[in-house]
């Protein structure tokens, strides 16, 4: 896989014994499982290639959903190719994915919290998303809280693999910002919450079915960490602990 984004030197932090809100900047929220479910992509990928792939040389749903599995298998989730819908539909001569994917973007579904979470964080924080999700996918699956993000960013898009510490590290230089002070909130442990930690951000795992302990079960919980820890850092009458 081509490598197009620059290496940076990695450098293995201490684990941190409490998170620390403080000096937050930045609210980063990956996209898939965090603000909206897997629904659209699955869809795309799973009912609407198959579906037109096997249209177009007469074959039953289930023979065309066998051999478009089995091609995708060629590729594998190792080769930037994999994520990219663009390459996929020039592979099988299904001409141009964007018609297809609007008309698929009934099938996006936010999590019931996620508007009003965003807008009440958007008024303190700059918020961004960090996704492995394509650009091509992002934008019809946020369309509707795209106007509360000051960025979108996309490893498969840019970089042409997941997320990885190098790609936190990037993402603190776009910003401009000490990633210590870039809140990440997602449900991968590996590309989320590890990743994000090694680059130095917080990073905080979401994990929707609640099994694991200390992590958020939605996105409520995580602005009432940052409101209870916004509410700490000030003192008696609203003036900074530290004045």
């Amino acid at each position: 896989m081509a490598n197009r984004c620059p290496a940076y030197r990695m450098v293995r932090l201490p684990e941190r014994m409490a998170q620390n809100f403080g000096g937050t900047t930045v609210v980063s929220f990956d996209a898939e499982g965090t603000l909206v479910t897997h629904a659209f992509s699955r869809a795309i990928w799973r009912e609407v290639v198959p579906e037109l792939y096997g249209r177009a040389r007469g074959l039953s749903a289930v023979e065309a959903a066998e051999r478009v599995f089995a091609e995708y298998e060629t590729i594998g989730p190792g080769r930037e190719e994999w994520y990219d819908i663009g390459y996929w539909f020039r592979r099988f001569g299904l001409g141009d994915p964007g018609p297809v994917m609007e008309q698929r973007r009934t099938t996006v579904e936010l999590y019931p919290e996620v508007p009003a979470v965003l807008q009440s964080l958007s008024s303190r924080y700059r918020l961004v998303v960090a996704s492995s999700t394509p650009v091509e996918f992002l934008e019809p699956m946020l369309r509707d809280v795209r106007h509360l993000f000051g960025g979108v960013f996309s490893s498969t898009s840019e970089c042409g693999r997941l997320k990885d510490e190098q790609f936190f590290r990037r993402l603190a230089l776009r910003l401009d910002v000490d990633a210590g002070a870039i809140v990440h909130v997602g449900d991968n442990w590996e590309r989320d919450y590890l990743s994000a930690s090694a680059a130095g951000c917080v990073a905080l795992f979401l994990d929707r079915a609640s099994s694991t302990a200390g992590g958020l079960a939605n996105l409520r919980d995580l602005q009432a960490r940052l409101d209870s820890s916004s509410s700490s850092s000030t003192g008696a009458g609203g003036g900074s602990a530290a004045a």
